[in-house]
Parts: C-alpha cells; sequence; structure tokens
C-alpha cells in the first residue's frame, strides 16, 4: 500500500552464520550467507542527527534505513543496497533510531529506523 516510502532499488539483508569448530571432529564448520530482498527506505542522516553521533562512525559514512517493522534487524546484521549506477555498497546495522506507530492504528503500518554503517 505504501510502496512510495521504499527504496527505488535493491535492499538486501545478509543473514550470517558464523563459522565455528564441530567439537565432535575438530573440524572447522564455514560461515554461511543467505540473502533476502527486503522493502525499505534509504535516507541520508540529518545535520541535527550528526551531533548526537560519534565523530568516528559518522566519519564511516552513515545512513539511516527505515523499514516495516515486520522485517527483523538486528545490531550488527549486514546489509546490501544497490545504489544509483548499479553498484552495489554494503552496511551495518548499528542501532536502532527509533519505532513510528502513528500510523498502524489506522492503516496497519509501522516502521522502525535504523542507524546504518558503511562496511
Amino acid at each position: 500500500m505504501f510502496t512510495q516510502f521504499n527504496y527505488p532499488r535493491t535492499i538486501t539483508k545478509v543473514s550470517v552464520t558464523e563459522g565455528y569448530t564441530n567439537q565432535s571432529t575438530g573440524a572447522w564448520v564455514p560461515e554461511i550467507t543467505s540473502e533476502t530482498e527486503i522493502q525499505a527506505h534509504v535516507a541520508d542522516v540529518t545535520l541535527k542527527e550528526r551531533q548526537y553521533l560519534d565523530p568516528g562512525v559518522v566519519e564511516a559514512g552513515v545512513r539511516k534505513l527505515i523499514c516495516d517493522s515486520s522485517v527483523s534487524l538486528m545490531v550488527g546484521d549486514r546489509v546490501k543496497i544497490t545504489e544509483e549506477g548499479d553498484s552495489v555498497t554494503e552496511w551495518l546495522v548499528n542501532s536502532k533510531m527509533s519505532e513510528s506507530n502513528l500510523m498502524d492504528q489506522y492503516v496497519d503500518v509501522s516502521r522502525i529506523t535504523y542507524l546504518i554503517v558503511k562496511r
């Protein structure tokens, strides 16, 4: 219903199962990654928001990722964003910034904003 809120290019959540040593055999089991396309919006961080952020994080590159509350993201999750010109950039979820439930009571839409940093 609110597709105009979403980014016009592909955004992918990358799920990672970390590698580990099998305790029975001693063999290394490598990490496993899977990618899922999500509906979300990418926005720049405002100057007012930047003043409250760690300068090191800002220098590395920060953006906001706004998605439906049904999308489960955790701090440390990886996100791939297809930029203009079809280049793909990788980001990490740094923190949850806010949750907006204003439209939830009327049209069943709830959005969560995450701070993402360049990987």
